[in-house]
């Protein structure tokens, strides 16, 4: 490890220039201008210097020769880098091989470079060189100066006309503010705007673009600006001297730049009286659109149940590769730290950040499991639920949702039991119970009242007393990634969720609410016995014994990913795999295979020949094999009335882990010996 000297008068770059040598091993100690440098460069003796050329007082190149200069002939001795945005290297060449400057790199270059260059330095070792004259190093030092002035004068020249040009020609009205909010400048096109001349905008004169309420306002926020330059934005409508009236967009945007010693604002202001009114016929036009949508709400639902189903299904056989193979990841990382093989901090590391990633994974998949909920599309697991115990059961956490200030009531009634998915069903509570919570931010009561309806279904009433939502809301509160809630930053997903569960119960839920009178949400469910069913997916339990035996499992899947992932977890519970990326392959691999298969294991949704179709062909020829479906998507295991096409089989829903693959196949394995 070598000790690096870094020299600039910017901090970000000494921060940048820290990091990349710190990735290297190095240690960096920073010196903010030349005169800081020349007094570390003699008290550390760093093994390289890597030097800023333009910084003020003592710039880089008098900085190498007062270094070179220096009676502490280590320090004398020590390599020099420039690293500089504004010299090239032949701008700097004389003086460079005069002083012994190891090499010029560009900021404009690779950040290998840098680091090539310092590594080379450190190889060749101190530098071997005699300062010339005093008098030689004057003179090239003020020739490469002056030549750089000469060249930023003109390119600042050259900036202030095309600055000057492009104000001119803007469609937009510009002022350019002092620190003190007083019009300096302002173009051709905001006289044209506001009708008034330009020495009646200068000064406070721009402030007739806004409204007087904003005036005192507008100067403050010039005056005492944040630092990073928050941009203001106003619309208002002025009227001219003229009399016309005209709508205006104001931008206000201050300018802090504390090295440039920069203070003021840069304002601009758009004629927007067109705009305005296409956006009062466009809004007229869109209240008509709506009104006329309102009778085609059931089938927009269809279509966008259909396309999350699609959704959820792809990212399902994405999640479940990804989550998988982090998984495997994990496992080894483990099995190499228990073995000595990995350092136990360097593992502890990476297992911190891949828990990063297995958290996101997990969110990712309940937002799947959301999409699904919607969709009608989610594996589910239907029972016969006692609607008044599950709640008195699910109260604590009922409560805990609707957090502290608001109030839980419940109020059982005479209700019929109702078969659906428990876990959906504990959802479908939580979720009106937060939304009822997110619609009383001062407190209030939500009133949770079950009873039977007059056709003898079960009804489940879910009512708060909070700000209500206005029709426009009302009417699309259903919809995914539409959000009820204001300036909410939610996926909008929480009531299509709820919609999904009751609907692939086999129930309906509606909503009725009033700006300040509340919401309530009214769930009817079928009685147990009525309710069609959802595929069921019996939960493996995790004591089922290791299966006796070399038992060989054949892998159905069209995702290639995800196929090898999953292989390998069933190769690592002790099974030969052998797999299929389609219906077709997987029947010519049987067919060729010498030995018996003890086990299908499939994807539901597949191109061609789907799972279902390929396990009735499979058990034609091998009856009596067992099968487990694994799938993300349940609309090819259900009919039209939501009952399960393989009644009796295992479902296995993606994304899973190795664990519940392995006890998903010790359980289909079980039952069938």
């Amino acid at each position: 490890m070598a000790t690096v000297l870094v020299v600039d008068d910017v901090a970000a770059n000494r921060e940048l220039m820290a990091m990349l040598l710190g990735y290297r091993g190095h240690e960096v100690i920073e010196a903010c201008d030349g005169a800081d440098a020349l007094a570390l460069a003699q008290s550390r003796h760093p093994d390289v210097v890597v030097s800023d050329v333009l910084m003020p007082g003592i710039d880089g190149l008098e900085l190498v020769h007062r270094l070179r200069s220096a009676p502490d002939r280590q320090a004398a001795h020590a390599p020099v880098i420039f690293y500089t945005a504004n010299y090239l290297e032949p701008e700097t060449r004389p003086i460079a091989e005069a002083c012994g400057v190891s090499q010029v790199v560009l900021r404009s270059a690779d950040p290998r470079e840098l680091l090539d260059a310092v590594e080379v330095a450190l190889r060749n070792g101190p530098v071997e060189i005699k300062p010339g004259p005093a008098e030689e190093f004057a003179a090239v030092h003020a020739r490469a100066v002056n030549a750089k002035l000469v060249e930023k004068v003109r390119a600042l020249r050259h900036t202030e006309r095309r600055f000057e040009a492009m104000a001119a020609s803007s469609p937009v009205g510009i002022a350019l503010l002092d620190a003190d909010g007083y019009a300096t400048y302002v173009n051709p096109r905001l006289t044209e705007i506001t009708g008034r001349a330009a020495d009646q905008l200068l000064e406070h004169g721009w402030l007739d673009c806004l409204e007087p309420n904003a005036h005192l306002e507008a100067l403050e926020a010039v005056r005492t600006g944040p630092a990073d330059a928050v941009e203001h934005r106003y619309r208002n409508r002025i009227t001219r001297p003229d009399g016309d009236e005209r709508w205006l967009r104001v931008h206000l945007r201050p300018l802090r730049d504390p090295e440039a010693d920069l203070a003021g604002a840069v304002v601009m202001i758009d004629d927007i009286t067109d705009l305005v009114a296409a956006e009062e016929r466009a809004g007229r036009e869109t209240r008509q659109r709506q009104e006329e949508a309102r009778q085609r709400d059931a089938e927009r639902l269809d279509s966008l149940r259909r396309m999350a189903g699609g959704m959820a299904h792809d990212f399902n056989n994405l999640l479940g590769a990804m989550l998988g193979f982090l998984h495997l990841a994990i496992e080894s990382i483990t099995e190499e730290m228990a073995g000595g093989r990995l350092a136990a901090g360097t593992g502890r590391d990476l297992l911190d950040d891949l828990g990063q990633v297995a958290r996101g994974g997990e969110r990712a998949t309940k937002l799947t499991e959301q999409l699904l909920a919607f969709g009608r599309r989610e594996i589910s697991q239907p029972a016969v639920v006692e609607v008044d115990a599950f709640l008195a059961e699910a109260a604590p956490a009922l409560a805990a949702a609707a957090g502290p200030g608001v109030k839980l009531d419940l109020h059982p009634g005479d209700v019929p039991p109702v078969t659906i998915d428990p876990r959906l069903f504990e959802r479908l509570l939580h979720i009106l119970v937060q939304n009822a919570r997110d619609a009383m931010p001062a407190g209030g009561t939500v009133t949770v009242t079950t009873g039977r309806s007059p056709g003898g279904d079960a009804t489940i009433t879910v009512a708060d007393d909070g700000r209500g939502m206005p029709p426009d809301v009302l009417q699309r509160a259903f919809e995914p990634f539409f959000s009820a809630k204001a300036g909410s930053r939610t996926a909008g997903l929480g009531l299509a969720t709820a919609h999904g569960v009751v609907t692939q119960a086999g129930g309906e839920i509606t909503l009725t609410s009033e700006p300040g009178r509340g919401t309530t949400a009214l769930i009817r469910l079928p009685a147990a016995g009525a309710a069609p069913l959802a595929p069921a997916a019996p939960e493996p339990p995790a004591d089922v014994p290791e299966p006796a035996g070399d038992v060989t499992v054949l892998l159905v899947d069209d995702e290639a990913d995800l196929r090898d992932v999953t292989a390998r977890f069933i190769a690592k519970a002790g099974y030969r795999v052998l797999t299929a990326g389609s219906g077709a392959e997987a029947l010519q691999l049987a067919e060729a295979h010498p030995g018996p298969i003890h086990c299908l294991v499939t994807d539901v949704v597949m191109p061609g020949m789907d799972g279902r179709q390929l396990a009735h062909r499979f058990l034609a020829d091998r009856p009596g094999t067992p099968v487990l479906f694994i799938s993300g998507y349940a609309e090819a295991l259900i009919d039209d009335d939501g009952r399960s096409l393989e009644p009796g089989r295992t479902i296995l829903p993606k994304p899973f882990s190795s664990a519940e693959l392995t006890n998903a196949l010790k359980t289909t394995l079980a039952t069938a010996a």
